[in-house]
């Protein structure tokens, strides 16, 4: 299973690399201006985070960086959705 995604990612283009990495990057700028957890339906946003890590593990060290901004974004915004300031319904 590794020795295939290794040979996925150093097959990548260097045109590729730079599409995977400015998509996670758009991804981050939106969670880091977000006040409160961006989706309605809890399961779009593990999509969101199903993609997010499969587009890191293509990038290799690279991706691993981006998964832990992510990781601390998502973490943030869960912790709004209980939050009594959150300013919506849970439900």
């Amino acid at each position: 299973m590794f020795a295939q995604d290794d040979a996925e990612r150093n097959t990548l283009s260097q045109s590729q690399r730079v599409a995977i990495r400015s998509r996670l990057e758009a991804t981050l700028a939106r969670l880091e201006a977000a006040a409160t957890f961006p989706w309605r339906d809890p399961l779009e946003a593990v999509h969101e985070e199903n993609r997010f890590q499969r587009d890191t593990e293509l990038l290799g060290e690279e991706g691993a960086l981006l998964w832990t901004r992510f990781d601390k974004e998502m973490d943030r915004l869960h912790a709004t959705q209980f939050s009594p300031d959150a300013g919506g319904s849970t439900h």
